[in-house]
């Protein structure tokens, strides 16, 4: 190999040997291609070599400009040219590579000669395939990129639904980024020219879109990692220079004359190797303090960390190209791609059980808050209860006996009529205070605990109405304070609801202990009503509330044949 000016030989007097071109065997990987040079590359193929009726194959997509030509053994040269810098359309060989058919040496060496000239680092071993394997490589490279294409269009489609549907800007970094992947393989595969341009065009976008890539998946890294908040330089220092990426591609984009392209080049594919070599360590410092949605992008990371590694030793010449290495790029960011969607996936996973903690604490905090106010509510009732039955019931019964008196003095005996009416009157206010007492704070459950308040409470509100009873409250003992006042409760409005709306003439308690537990049912024999069509009122919201506060369960059965049964389980521990 040999390089020159762009130009500045002719072809067939290097092919002749009689340029100034001093050629040395190629040694790879320290014949890389030189920025703004010819490339002269010259070979002999013998006989052996296998060319017969052969494709001439370079496997590699990033070659600007490539003339070859064919001296056979009777003088006659053919000259064909291909490259991203020619017209796709005016390929002896429509492919999105660059290859080339060979003549018919007829037996005899065939002298080859190609210069190049390329914007980019190259190394490539070239190959030749007899025309029934050239067809299969070229239907697997088709098939390979149908399978590739497709799948990122499902990943693309997949993640940009989810990203409008939850609102979340680490879709929408990811779905720019994928979509900067396929098109950079669009790209560097040739198959824009075959597509997009197959008359030719003017710049190469590559270093552009990979740039971009880059910048979006820094951004993606640090929304999906909330770098911002917990490393904020690291986040100024991945943005800055992701974001110098970006602008150095753009200026080899307009071919703007800042900088010296054989600088620019290996500064772009440095910056594009920083790319996930960040994504890899801040992922990884992630996981180990404690982020465990970071595993996935440790995987992506760590599998496109690994092909852009391979694909560079490739273009540097330390491997020889294969199939999977021609393509081990687009398997890495593939399997990113994927390996990220399933990051976002597991996000959405953590940020699910994230939700339904925080759910459940707040529900339990809402648990906790309702207690106090029941406890609130109860103190406030027993204080109310304790100045109506000492104070009002105390005053009360002072003016009883004040009028008893009256009506044992003879001088008042004009008066009689009247004090006894006043009496008659003080009774029934006494008994009403009292009443409204015992409705506030039952204190015969504090002093004598809840089988006796039951039973009160079934005697004073059943026995005035002819209504029969029973109760089986052996099981009352032992059970916790809170327990006893929501029983104590949800009974007393059961019993309310049955004297307004049911009509019944029969009433039973039963009060039973079950699987570490209370379970208690009231039935009543009244005329019921539909289920399916009450709402519930008040009462029955607050017996259910009661029953849900420690953490219970509650349920009503009723029709209008057979009446009311009203059951609800409270777990808590024995003694």
């Amino acid at each position: 190999m040999a390089y020159s000016e762009p130009g500045s030989l002719q072809p067939l007097t290097v092919l002749r040997g009689e340029s100034s071109l001093a050629f040395v065997p190629v040694k790879h990987p320290d014949n890389l291609a030189r920025f703004e040079k010819d490339i002269w590359l010259r070979a002999v193929l013998t006989p052996d070599s296998g060319f017969s009726k052969a494709i001439l194959e370079l496997p590699t997509y990033m070659l600007g400009k490539v003339d070859i030509w064919f001296q056979t053994a009777d003088g006659t040269v053919t000259h064909k040219q291909s490259g991203t810098y020619y017209p796709y359309v005016e390929r002896e060989i429509r492919n999105a590579g660059v290859a080339f058919r060979m003549p018919d040496g007829k037996g005899h060496p065939i002298h080859v000669l190609m210069r190049i000239y390329t914007g980019a680092p190259v190394n490539f071993t070239a190959l030749l395939w007899q025309e029934d394997a050239w067809q299969n490589y070229s239907h697997a490279n088709r098939a390979w990129y149908g399978l590739f294409f497709g799948g990122m269009l499902a990943l693309f489609v997949y993640n940009l639904f989810f990203a409008f549907s939850l609102k979340d800007t680490s879709f929408l970094y990811y779905v720019a980024y994928m979509a900067c992947l396929a098109l950079s393989v669009v790209l560097y595969s040739g198959l824009a020219e075959e597509f997009l341009w197959p008359q030719g065009k003017e710049v190469s976008w590559v270093l552009m879109v990979a740039a971009l890539g880059s910048f979006f998946g820094v951004g993606f890294v640090n929304q999906f990692l909330d770098v911002r908040k917990r490393w904020n330089y690291l986040y100024l220092i991945s943005t800055l220079v992701a974001g110098t990426g970006v602008l150095l591609g753009l200026g080899l984009t307009l071919d703007l004359q800042v900088l010296n392209v054989s600088f620019i080049v290996p500064l772009m594919h440095s910056i594009l190797l920083l790319g996930p070599a960040y994504y890899l360590s801040v992922s990884v410092y992630s996981y180990l303090r404690g982020v465990r949605q970071a595993r996935f992008l440790i995987l992506g990371m760590s599998v496109l960390l690994g092909s852009l590694v391979l694909y560079y030793m490739a273009t540097y010449g330390y491997l020889v190209h294969g199939f999977y290495l021609h393509h081990v790029l687009e398997m890495g960011l593939f399997s990113d791609a994927l390996l990220l969607s399933l990051a976002l996936s597991d996000r959405v996973k953590f940020l699910t059980e994230e939700k339904r903690a925080l759910d459940r604490k707040y529900a339990e905090m809402q648990k906790q808050f309702s207690r106090e106010m029941i406890n609130i509510e109860e103190a406030e009732k027993k204080r109310h209860a304790s100045i109506l039955h000492d104070s009002v019931g105390h005053g009360l019964l002072v003016i009883k006996q004040q009028l008893d008196a009256l009506t044992k003095d003879k001088a008042h005996s004009t008066m009689d009529h009247s004090i006894q009416a006043l009496k008659k009157q003080c009774d029934d206010v006494m008994h009403e205070v009292r009443s409204l007492s015992h409705e506030l704070h039952p204190h015969i459950l504090s002093n004598l605990g809840l089988k006796a308040a039951l039973e009160s409470v079934l005697k004073r509100s059943l026995d005035p109405r002819g209504i029969t009873w029973l109760a089986n409250l052996e099981a009352a003992q032992g059970l916790p304070k809170a327990v006893e006042t929501a029983i104590y409760r949800i009974v007393q409005e059961a019993l309310s609801n049955i004297i307004k709306y049911a009509s019944a003439s029969e009433v039973f308690v039963s009060l039973e202990r079950l699987h570490g537990g209370v379970n208690v049912a009231i039935k009543d024999d009244g005329n019921g009503f539909d289920t399916s069509e009450s709402r519930g009122g008040l009462g029955l919201k607050m017996m259910k509330g009661h029953v849900e506060l420690l953490s219970g369960t509650f349920h009503i059965e009723s029709n209008r044949e057979t009446g009311t049964v009203i059951h609800f389980y409270i777990p808590c521990p024995e003694g």
